[in-house]
């Protein structure tokens, strides 16, 4: 690098009115043969220690003019393009590959968000390079036809950053190509945001391959224990414990308290068809309308039941409860293998238990029954609905084995036998004998009860008032909760141990689908459109830039400082006198 020093006068200093060449951006300055000296700057740099002399510009030989820069290219500025569209087109290509595929497919260690930024940052820092320079360019192409040094310093900073480039964009209402390069340095900052949006992770329920859903069904039950006497049998602890369970559960909803546990290793599982188990089921019906009255002392009278169960109103509002369960039923004799039955004749009466008020009556029955199930398992929570049921139009008689016969149905060809043995049905009915016998008497403050069965249906069908009014439903929900817990232990299947009968304990399980959320890579194409975009403006920037730098004929020169610090020393000079 050189300055152009002027000529000096006798005494050594510079003749402020020599003419000197003018500086064009157009090339390097033509001074040679014009008279003229130069000093290279990195002559000047032994002499910054020291004072200046006068005769120090007189004493140096006069060097050849040297080009402020020489003509360069813009093969760095293709470079950069190039790898600023290889990292785009990484991302393209990478996403998709991705898109729609599990997540857990993504081979490398690091995420996919962090790969995508990764290239994102290389492309953007790729893209702004040939913007720069090209703006950097047009600088002195404006200044080799406006001459403004105040332009050439918004141009400068407009190729530094996106706050010059904006300003850039405001400068003035002339369009110029320089504020395309301007917009693409701004819209820049966009590229990152823009870049993160296109990527989300949706999740989906999918069908695993690795877990298995099954549920207990009993296709049989024979289970029973030694009875008092020999030729008697009793129901298994299990069985017994279930029956007491269902009669004092104190909860709303009590059958949700013996629902079956399947195995669901996800927490997420469907049967997809219906199955089904032997079960125990229940009914219940109003037989108040069916009561007649006779035996009557004045006001009070004795109310009877079809079935010979009587309530004496000789007692007024004293007598709470009979029960009993060793009289035909009314609705349902004789029409399903029945277990048991239970008849109750409730008295209502005044707070002070002295006034009967009135008299209901209801009946229900725990039978035999095949069950056809509808279920699953969502978020851990099992439900499982009674889509139909079965049952004989006869109850059996001891020791007959009681058989419910299921039609074809679905996967299934053939029809399916559910069997309860002779001696298991009986150790159950023997059981129930005299189970629910009994009365509920009191008065004001006081209740007693013949056993804490009958208690316990007086008890929890009571609405609370005092008066002996049964809540709705109250009685029902008690016996349809023995029969929920009475099935619970059919389908547990105790008396199957899988490791001596594999078939058998393969029947008594109904297999599902085991789900699991899988997290999906799903990309948002629109979002692309902004860096595809700038993509393509950088690269037409760069070429226009090119274009119009060939037709103007000014040297590539771009963001080098060089060209002004290759003014002439008296232009300098005469510049910084104006400006004092």
């Amino acid at each position: 690098m050189h300055v152009d020093v002027p000529p000096t006068d006798p005494k050594g200093h510079p003749a402020m009115d020599s003419p000197g060449p003018p500086f064009s951006p157009y090339g390097t300055p033509q001074t040679k043969g014009m008279g003229h000296n130069y000093v290279e700057l990195d002559d000047m740099k032994g002499e910054v220690a020291g004072p200046r002399r006068e005769t120090d510009l007189d004493d140096l030989p006069p060097r050849p003019a040297k080009a402020a820069e020489e003509n360069g290219s813009w093969m760095f500025e293709f470079i950069a393009c190039f790898i600023s569209t290889l990292a785009l087109a990484a991302i393209l290509v990478t996403l998709g590959l991705m898109d729609g595929r599990p997540l857990r497919t993504w081979p490398m260690k690091i995420t996919l968000n962090s790969f995508v930024a990764f290239m994102s940052t290389i492309a953007k820092a790729a893209l702004v390079i040939p913007v720069a320079e090209g703006i950097s360019q047009l600088k002195w192409i404006w200044f080799g036809t406006k001459g403004s040094l105040e332009d050439i310093q918004k141009f400068d900073q407009a190729s530094r950053g996106s706050w010059g480039s904006l300003k850039l964009l405001f400068h003035s209402q002339n369009v110029h190509l320089a504020k395309l390069g301007a917009f693409v340095m701004i819209a820049a900052l966009c590229m990152d945001p823009f870049v993160q949006q296109v990527i989300t992770y949706p999740t989906q329920m999918i069908a695993s391959l690795d877990h298995s859903a099954t549920i207990p069904v009993a296709r049989g039950y024979s289970n029973y224990a030694p009875g008092a006497i020999m030729a008697l049998r009793s129901p298994t602890p299990d069985m017994k414990a279930a029956i007491n369970n269902g009669i004092y559960n104190t909860s709303p909803d009590p059958k949700k308290d013996f629902a079956m546990k399947p195995h669901c290793a996800t927490g997420n599982c469907t049967w997809p068809e219906t199955y089904h188990s032997l079960a125990v089921c229940s009914k219940c019906a109003n037989t108040t309308e069916l009561m007649t009255k006779g035996n009557c002392f004045r006001d009070k009278c004795v109310y009877t039941l079809p079935n010979g169960l009587s309530f004496d109103s000789l007692y007024r509002g004293q007598l709470f409860m009979n029960a009993t369960n060793n009289v035909p039923t009314v609705n349902f004799n004789g029409t399903q293998p029945t277990i048991t039955s239970l008849t109750t004749m409730r008295g209502l009466h005044d707070l002070s238990a002295q006034d009967l008020l009135g008299i209901v009556a209801n009946e229900c029955i725990l039978y035999y029954c095949v069950n056809e199930y509808k279920a699953e398992v969502k978020n851990g929570v099992f439900s499982e609905t009674v889509v139909k049921s079965r049952t004989l139009d006869r109850n059996p008689l001891a020791p007959e084995n009681i058989t419910i016969t299921v039609p074809p149905s679905g996967k299934v060809t053939t029809p399916t036998n559910y069997t309860m043995t002779g001696t298991a049905a009986a150790a159950l009915s023997y059981h129930f004998w005299n189970f629910w016998t009994g009365n509920v008497t009191g008065s004001l403050g006081e209740e007693q009860a013949t056993s804490d069965v009958v208690r316990a249906l007086y008890d929890l069908a009571d609405d609370g008032r005092g008066g002996g009014s049964p809540k709705p439903g109250g009685e029902n929900e008690t016996i349809a909760a023995v029969a929920a817990a009475m099935t619970k232990v059919m389908r547990s299947n105790l008396d199957i141990i899988p490791s001596r009968d594999p078939e058998a304990a393969a029947a008594n399980q109904v297999a599902g689908v085991t789900w699991f959320e899988e997290t999906y890579v799903a990309v948002r194409w629109p979002w692309m459109v902004l860096p595809i975009g700038l993509e393509v403006l950088a690269f037409g920037f760069l070429v226009m830039t090119m274009v119009q730098c060939q037709r103007s004929g000014v040297a590539i020169w771009k963001s080098s400082t060089l060209p002004m610090l290759q003014g002439k020393v008296t232009d300098l000079r005469e510049s910084m006198g104006t400006r004092r």
